[in-house]
């Protein structure tokens, strides 16, 4: 089962994203500040990270970083309700492979996931 981590402040957010995703039969966890993203996939090794920019304790960056550091190759996109392309591209100069912004448009994050899915699934066979 693919595994999915939703990283946002907001937790309305998190729980219809989660609700969204485990009825297309994703693993999802969810963490509501960078540093219990760090956390998740240091335990949980995720394929897929939904990343929010902006948060308390440590933002999106930050944790984007870490990540990489601990060596891990989980696809990440960034959410955020900003339209900051500075932030964007600092996003993926640390390996970020797409954005999305807020308001989130299920048409649009349901694509992205599903087809960093089958990008996952074709690089472990």
């Amino acid at each position: 089962m693919m595994k999915l981590l939703v990283v946002d402040d907001e937790v309305d957010v998190c729980d219809f994203v989660r609700k969204f995703f485990r009825e297309r039969n994703f693993e999802v966890k969810i963490a509501h500040d960078g540093r219990g993203a760090v956390e998740v996939v240091r335990a949980e090794d995720p394929d897929i990270v939904l990343l929010d920019l902006k948060m308390p304790v440590m933002g999106g960056i930050e944790a984007l970083r870490e990540i990489r550091e601990l060596g891990k190759t989980c696809k990440v996109v960034i959410v955020t309700a900003l339209e900051d392309m500075a932030s964007v591209d600092e996003a993926r100069s640390f390996g970020a492979v797409d954005y999305i912004t807020k308001p989130l448009l299920l048409e649009q994050l349901e694509r992205t996931v599903l087809t960093l899915a089958e990008q996952v699934r074709t690089e472990t066979c």
